[in-house]
């Protein structure tokens, strides 16, 4: 028998609910591998990575454990406080600990050591660099240059731009137009003056500071171009006086370059950042310095929620709606609700802001969960703009605009303004079918339409990425004819061109913003005013800040208003509210217009007519009634196979045993097929678990997950468990 000081448990990095005990070191006790450590053991008949648990000081071990192979990194890689965040999540979102600890790592963390440290360099400009003459002889070298002007850069800064750049920065270091330095001291404070805050600013950033030491949880909601990043940044600099750090997190990598340029003339090199763009070993080393100190404001996307920093005395969370902070593969964390437990836990404020408050915060704000800021106005001479429904039923329409949206874009560049159109479909057109026959090309991996894209001459699915030549998907007509249906970005742009040959236009989507590097330039050239039109997805939707857009254009309103998704409506007001924000956020008037067959539809009567926290409030009511999300807590089942039949199979044999256990007040609605059943070649099902108590909820949860081992056919079945789904279709 071995000695029970010696057994420590391991959460190992396998699908598998369950933690196992291993041996430490012969002759050595548990101290050799402290929780929170790496170790390297052997699971089955291969050898796998874990994260130690603790010791298992009580527990009688009647057989013979195995040794951990290796201790791998001497010092923990996971830290106390986040090894308390790390179970307590794995237990609310029900999955296997040992994945939820790896998903808390960058990806070289977990199979080896931490790497050792860069020295931490940045680059800063001569005062006297000819930046014309560079612009017309040496491009590269230019942009470069003009990437360190707007502050001190550090080498993951460059990763950013879209060309081989080691060399020019090497040329310009020569010529002595830029010169490398030691990043500066983290201790060092503000490098930037604070910009004067309004009343509503000060207001709001002085609630917060009063918090500090405290958990508290604010919403902070401001309209769109209130200056919600100025009150953060004030009350980061108030956290970073009183020598705490500041966790920031945004939803989008899109938007992390502007605010991370703010923060940077704020705050200097303790800046990191941390997101899915960066290499594996760039993540690794931004981890290194939060777990060594060197970081004191940390902006990063989802993710980041789960960094190292130490002595946290603040977390924001900007856009808390977005439904890009849930995690929809894998470890389905929720990173905004992650973020208040994490503040809860170490007893200090966090901010949630927002232009469009999720209905979970609004109705956390009746019931005094939430405190509530708010920052109703524009920041100096800027006003909201109006917002008017274009009625197009009937109308003649030119590739998908109205005449009347169509002269509104031409006055806006006839004053030399931009315009911004939204449409949330990418591609040239969303079906294409033969005129001869009728067939519509369909995907033969997924119960999806194909999409046109015109500018690569293919038919992809955008689900699971397949792809067909044009000429393959009339197989039964001998000289079809291919007619495009329906709008997409590409045949936006193509009109667009027609229309005013003579200005520059930008398309802004997945497709023309692949290459590395081309989102931060582009985003750049429209703030310096180089694109007179933009065209683009949801990209485009939220958190910019372009001072010379004056018109926005919502081509298709209608996309979501009759979708089976309980969400779509708030979703769609959101993405509204977002996107009209764009337009007059300097001294130019701004003016939003939107393209809808519902112009009666109540979503946009109330939006227009009263504003989104009127349709909040209708919303909540709503789902009050329906019994739905905030009010009750949910989650889904999901089930996919390669077999049509073993999801919904597996699935109604679970629920049976689920339902047999009689737990008082679930609803279990199900098993059904996904809304799109078949997706990359496996077929999905699902169950919808409802209660009228979290403690219910899990419990239910808990029946699912301990009836499914007895069910022979699991094993043919992947399935998930997903606590407060975003997408329940």
């Amino acid at each position: 028998m071995s000695r029970p000081d010696s057994v420590i448990e391991v959460a190992v990095f396998v699908p598998l609910r369950k933690s196992f005990h291993y041996l430490t070191e012969p002759d050595h006790s548990n101290e050799t591998a402290p929780s929170g450590s790496l170790v390297r053991v052997p699971f089955g008949r291969g050898v796998r990575v874990g994260i130690v648990l603790g010791p298992v000081l009580d527990a009688a071990v009647g057989r013979q454990l195995k040794p951990i192979i290796e201790l791998i990194d001497e010092v923990p890689v996971i830290g106390p406080e986040l090894m308390r965040l790390g179970r307590w999540a794995a237990e609310y979102y029900q999955h296997p600990i040992g994945e939820a600890f790896a998903a808390m790592l960058p990806g070289t963390l977990r199979h080896a050591r931490a790497p050792a440290p860069r020295q931490s360099y940045e680059w800063i400009a001569a005062d006297d660099a000819d930046d014309l003459s560079l612009a017309r002889k040496a491009p590269r070298q230019a942009a470069v240059l003009a990437l360190i002007r707007r502050c001190p850069a550090v080498i993951e800064d460059f990763e950013s731009l879209q060309f081989e750049w080691r060399r020019p920065l090497r040329i310009l270091e020569e010529k002595g137009v830029v010169r490398r330095r030691l990043c500066r001291s983290t201790e060092q404070g503000p490098l930037a003056e604070e910009i004067g805050l309004n009343v509503a600013q000060r207001d709001a950033a002085a609630s917060i500071v009063g918090a500090f030491g405290a958990f508290r949880t604010y919403l902070l909601h401001g309209v769109t171009g209130s200056g919600k990043t100025e009150v953060y940044m004030a009350a980061i600099t108030k956290a970073l006086a009183i020598n705490t750090t500041a966790l920031m997190l945004v939803p989008e990598i899109i938007l992390t370059q502007a605010l991370v340029e703010r923060l940077k003339r704020r705050f200097g090199s303790a800046v990191g950042v941390l997101h899915s763009g960066l290499s594996d070993g760039d993540r690794a080393q931004v981890w290194l310095k939060c777990r060594g100190g060197e970081v004191k404001v940390l902006m990063g996307t989802r993710s980041a929620v789960w960094a190292p920093l130490s002595h946290i005395g603040l977390i924001i969370v900007d856009e808390e709606h977005d439904a890009s902070f849930k995690q929809q593969e894998g470890f389905r964390y929720h990173a905004r609700d992650v973020a208040i437990k994490r503040a809860q836990q170490l007893d200090i404020p966090i901010v949630l802001g927002t232009a469009t408050p999720s209905l979970e915060a609004y109705l956390n704000v009746e019931k005094n969960k939430f405190t509530y800021l708010s920052l109703p106005e524009r920041t100096g001479v800027a006003k909201l703009p109006p917002i008017s429904c274009i009625d197009m039923r009937g109308l003649p329409m030119t590739g998908g605009l109205s005449d009347r949206l169509c002269r509104a874009l031409g006055n806006c560049l006839e004053r030399g303004e931009q315009a911004l159109l939204f449409l949330n479909r990418r591609g040239f057109a969303p079906v294409i079918l033969c005129h001869q026959c009728g067939h519509i090309a369909t995907c033969e991996r997924c119960d999806a339409k194909l999409v046109w894209h015109k500018e690569r001459a293919a038919l992809i699915c955008h689900h699971c990425g397949s792809q067909k030549r044009r000429p393959q998907i009339a197989p039964c007509c001998p000289a079809p004819d291919l007619v495009p249906v329906g709008l997409g970005t590409e045949q936006v742009e193509e009109t667009l061109n027609k229309l005013f040959p003579d200005k520059v236009i930008v398309r802004i989507d997945r497709d023309s913003m692949r290459r590395k590097g081309t989102m931060e330039k582009t985003f750049s050239a429209i703030r310096e005013g180089a694109f007179d039109i933009l065209i683009g997805t949801q990209m485009l939707a939220k958190g910019h800040d372009f001072s010379r857009v004056s018109l926005v254009g919502i081509v298709d309103a209608d996309s979501q208003l009759f979708s089976t998704d309980f969400r779509a409506e708030e979703k769609l007001a959101q993405m509204i509210i977002q996107v009209a924000g764009r337009a007059g956020r300097a001294e130019v008037p701004g003016e939003v217009l939107i393209q809808t067959h519902q112009p009666h539809h109540h979503l946009l009567q109330t939006l227009l007519a009263a504003g989104y926290d009127r349709f909040a409030r209708d919303a909540l009511s709503e789902r009050r009634m329906a019994a739905l999300p905030p009010y009750v807590p949910m989650a889904l089942i999901r089930a996919e196979s390669p077999s049509q039949e073993l999801p919904l199979k597996f699935l109604a044999t679970l629920t049976e045993k689920v339902k047999d256990r009689d737990i008082r007040g679930i609803e279990i609605l199900g098993p059904i097929p996904a809304a799109m059943e078949k997706k990359a070649g496996r077929y999905r099902a699902q169950v919808m678990i409802t209660a009228p108590q979290r403690a219910v909820l899990a419990e239910s949860i808990k029946a699912f997950v301990d009836f499914s081992s007895d069910i022979s056919i699991h094993r043919n079945v992947r399935w998930s468990i997903d606590i407060d789904p975003q997408d329940t279709i």
